[in-house]
């Protein structure tokens, strides 16, 4: 379930995680933009350390 739906009252740098979809989600302000919940999920690809 989208964070949104979820957390009533998010702060600035709040992170959630959905182990249904398997996604991680930041609530963050970007320049004069309101501010939103962005997916950060690290993609496999991504993994530098395998």
């Amino acid at each position: 379930m989208h964070p949104g739906k979820v957390i009533t009252d998010p702060r600035i740098n709040d992170t959630y995680y959905d182990p249904d979809l398997d996604k991680l989600y930041q609530y963050v302000k970007l320049g004069d933009y309101p501010p939103e919940w962005i997916d950060t999920t690290p993609y496999e690809e991504d993994n530098f350390f395998a």
